[in-house]
């Protein structure tokens, strides 16, 4: 049976946790064991502060955050109205930049089954698997 979640909210940092939480409880009524549903909830904290990060926090500016499990496979789009982030390139190994920044991406990939950029980086899909 297909199941939907879809929540939109300010480009605020203080949003992140409560956008998180609800991406994470939306997981566990999808039936994601509890370990599953923390790798999730991370994976996509990471999307969001990036989203935030990328989406300049401005007032006016949105988040939009789409849940779709079908099949046994959660997918989650995050969409930032922001102007733009460059698409990051598939690495085998991140090293952080010299603000010891730079393991969102490569967690979100480590976490999910698969990750992906469009729209000049605005929107990112994180697809989870159930096993």
């Amino acid at each position: 049976m297909k199941k939907h979640y879809r929540a939109a909210y300010s480009s605020d940092i203080h949003n992140v946790a409560l956008a998180r939480q609800g991406i994470a409880s939306f997981a566990a009524r999808c039936g994601f064991a509890e370990e599953d549903v923390s790798d999730i909830r991370l994976a996509a904290g990471e999307a969001l502060s990036n989203a935030v990060e990328h989406g300049h926090g401005t007032a006016g500016r949105n988040i939009v955050v789409e849940c779709t499990f079908d099949d046994g496979s959660l997918m989650i789009v995050i969409e930032d109205s922001g102007s733009f982030f460059p698409e990051p390139s598939v690495r085998t190994s991140v090293e952080p930049d010299d603000r010891g920044r730079g393991f969102g991406i490569f967690l979100m990939r480590r976490l999910m089954d698969e990750v992906t950029f469009a729209r000049n980086g605005r929107i990112v899909r994180l697809v989870r698997r159930r096993g």
